[in-house]
């Protein structure tokens, strides 16, 4: 039986799209069968960052009752990785339901090892219906204290709804002189710091190819940081979502 593991932060911008489709094909690349979904139903760019444009059916389709969850499914150029892509025009928007979001991904529960939900930042209603899709929960921050604070208050939300929260990346490290170091974020966060994904122009490139890192340029340093973090909820997730039943 799979994992659901939501991709979540306080604020915008903090790289969760990045970390949910790097993070999806590391696992994919391990051999586990992966499914990403974006369930950002304003502001999605998944399908973009994983290369796939040409989509037809989207999980707006889905949440609108136009399509089964099935016919939203997409295989990718990656090995063992699909992808439930988003619409991004208005007039799929408005008609999509966020409140369905929580069922329909825990339908996929079967047929994955994991699903990997990229979410939208903050805790309003279309962030928590995507948020409370998963069971388990990896938070993504930036090295800044702001992003921390914000991104600790959903942890503890998420926690208090019962999902397992798995701990956090601190995701582009290196940036300034002023970020705040691992330590520290660790401290204020309050959950286990999984990974410091350095900041690294190869990241940056990879995005602007339609290429994820972990394939773009697998020997660089924020590649490698991504395959570490696979590696690191594999070991972890099962476990963490058997204490929480």
């Amino acid at each position: 039986m799979g994992r659901l593991i939501s991709v979540a932060s306080g604020k915008g911008g903090t790289g969760k799209t990045t970390t949910t489709a790097n993070l999806s094909i590391a696992l994919g690349k391990m051999g586990h069968k992966v499914c990403a979904v974006d369930a950002d139903l304003t502001m999605a760019n998944l399908s973009l960052v994983m290369g796939i444009d040409d989509a037809y059916t989207t999980i707006h389709d889905v949440l609108a009752g136009k399509a089964g969850i099935n016919d939203a499914i997409y295989a990718t150029t990656y090995e063992n990785v699909y992808l439930i892509p988003a619409a991004i025009d208005w007039e799929h928007v408005i008609r999509a339901d966020p409140r369905g979001l929580p069922g329909t991904i825990k339908a996929l529960k079967d047929a994955f090892d994991f699903v990997i939900i990229d979410c939208p930042a903050g805790l309003q209603m279309d962030a928590m219906n995507a948020m409370l899709s998963g069971e388990e929960v990896l938070l993504v921050t930036n090295p800044e204290i702001s992003c921390i604070t914000d991104t600790m208050k959903v942890g503890i939300v998420l926690k208090r709804a019962g999902l397992a929260v798995l701990g956090f990346i601190l995701n582009r490290y290196g940036r300034s002189d002023n970020d705040i170091p691992p330590d520290v974020a660790e401290e204020v966060m309050e959950v286990p710091l999984l990974e410091v994904i350095p900041e690294d122009p190869s990241v940056r490139e990879a995005t602007l190819e339609g290429v994820p890192v972990v394939e773009y340029r697998s020997n660089s340093d924020g590649a490698k940081a991504f395959m570490e973090l696979a590696e690191r909820i594999t070991r972890i997730a099962g476990f963490k979502a058997r204490v929480m039943g």
